[in-house]
């Protein structure tokens, strides 16, 4: 039997280096032409197609009991994924503190946690952002 050697074809090239990756990012984004097209006017935004709020407890403690906290009727989108937002930086800086008091198993432990808070924060964020990006009359949020 006999060995056939395969050689680099076209269809086979291996993965691309980070530095290649930055060049080619970086020519991508500093290329006019390469720009997304602005949506029409007439396209709603992601955020603006959503519902408001509707009124919800936050912590129901029993079915038969009024809770003290609730979540308000009629907020938009854009306003509550703000105030999420805000919740999960607080969080985060509340994490960083925490962490440094607990014991060395409890911190890996609570360090998954806290990176799932930081990743949800980044998603509520990428979507403010992504909504800015598309209407570019809306106020910059403070803070963030």
């Amino acid at each position: 039997m006999t060995k056939k050697t395969i050689s680099d074809s076209p269809l086979t090239r291996k993965a691309p280096s980070t530095a290649e990756k930055e060049k080619y990012l970086r020519k991508v984004s500093d290329d006019p032409a390469n720009e997304t097209e602005r949506l029409p006017a007439s396209t709603p935004r992601l955020l603006d197609t959503l519902a408001f709020t509707c009124s919800k407890p936050v912590i129901p403690e029993a079915p038969y009991k009024p809770t003290l906290f609730a979540i308000q009727p009629d907020i938009s989108a854009q306003d509550a994924l703000t105030y999420v937002s805000n919740l999960l930086e607080t969080a985060e800086l509340n994490g960083d503190e925490i962490s440094l008091h607990i014991n060395p198993v409890e911190r890996a432990l609570f360090w998954g946690m806290l990176h799932s808070v930081e990743v949800a924060r980044a998603v509520v964020d990428a979507l403010l952002d992504g909504s800015r990006a598309t209407d570019p009359g809306s106020p910059s949020l403070g803070g963030r």
